[in-house]
């Protein structure tokens, strides 16, 4: 493993923000991860997969510790093993071509396998969560892994126990339950949409390919106009406040959530509303399809993107009296 300095991380995030870090450490294997100084604070690292779900705003003036991607996958006790390196998307397609269904809905996500347990990765109606058994990590201070459950992992709704802790810890591996026999989740109207025949189900690979046709008819391809994919969660939204937005906007759109006294709202139907669905300042602005997907039309830095954000969750907040919360993270 070789460390670079002042390197620049254009090219690791996806909404190309031009800025650089201090330190760079690219990691290919357990080995890398083992040849990381052990004496580095949690606050002086940052670990970087694809950067699809990063917004930079500033230089890092830290070791950014960048998980390369390399594919690997096994079986191990009749659960699926991937390597943190993985990208998820290959995840999903080996998955569909043998026949293990439980995150065929999740295919075409951007980033690599070590970040889907970050926030709980989760589209139309499947979450990680759903058929995560473990997720090991790697201490850099000992030395030496770790293995939590999926209790241990505190997922909910865009979250985990990564997020929010103060353990030197890097994903290097994740362990799933994938199965033969697992029903097919149709919940989502736009899947139902593509499959309106109830009495014929639908193979794993059949629901994987309507979800990247979903997803690509919707979602720009970074590589074309650099994004970070959806900026903002669902707004989780209580009854009261449901009531008091309905009195004046009765096309609400919600959706049933785990808790029966929660629905979440679309973050893309408020931001359409408040004119924030194609608005653009300098190289700035959100998608014109889509309203929920920040882009950098050119040059934008992240500060300029950052204000961008800023606005539209003032305009939301002023109009719905609803606080849109990042999906994206922000640094």
């Amino acid at each position: 493993m070789k460390i670079k300095h002042d390197h620049n991380l254009k090219n690791h995030n996806t909404l190309a923000v031009d800025c650089r870090c201090e330190r760079f450490a690219e990691i290919e294997s357990l080995s890398d991860l083992e040849a990381l100084p052990t004496d580095t604070k949690i606050t002086e690292m940052l670990v970087l997969g694809s950067g699809s779900n990063l917004l930079l705003t500033e230089d890092v003036n830290r070791l950014v510790v960048h998980i390369k991607p390399r594919k690997y996958i096994t079986v191990v006790d009749n659960l699926v093993v991937a390597w943190a390196g993985t990208p998820w998307h290959d995840l999903v397609t080996w998955a569909v071509d043998r026949n293990l269904g439980g995150i065929e809905n999740l295919a075409l996500i951007p980033g690599l396998v070590g970040a889907a347990p970050f926030q709980n990765i989760g589209a139309y109606g499947v979450e990680l969560q759903d058929s995560l058994v473990f997720v090991e990590v790697y201490n850099w201070h000992t030395g030496d892994y770790h293995r939590l459950s999926n209790e241990e992992c505190m997922f909910s709704y865009r979250h985990s126990i990564f997020k929010y802790h103060d353990q030197p810890w890097i994903i290097s591996r994740i362990g799933l339950d994938l199965r033969p026999n697992r029903p097919v989740n149709l919940s989502y109207a736009p899947l139902q949409e593509k499959f309106p025949n109830p009495d014929r189900t639908p193979t794993y690979k059949q629901v994987a390919q309507a979800v990247c046709d979903i997803r690509r008819s919707k979602l720009p391809d970074p590589a074309e106009l650099p994004n970070a994919g959806s900026f903002f969660k669902n707004p989780v939204v209580d009854e009261a406040t449901i009531k008091r937005i309905q009195r004046r906007h009765k096309d609400l759109p919600l959706f049933t959530t785990r808790h029966s006294h929660e629905q979440k709202t679309s973050a893309a139907w408020l931001l359409e509303q408040c004119g924030f669905k194609g608005h653009r300042e300098g190289d700035a602005g959100f998608y014109d399809k889509h309203a929920l997907i920040l882009v950098n039309h050119g040059k934008a830095s992240g500060q300029d993107l950052l204000r961008m954000t800023k606005m539209a969750k003032r305009a939301v907040k002023v109009k719905y009296g609803i606080e849109l919360e990042e999906e994206v993270r922000v640094l």
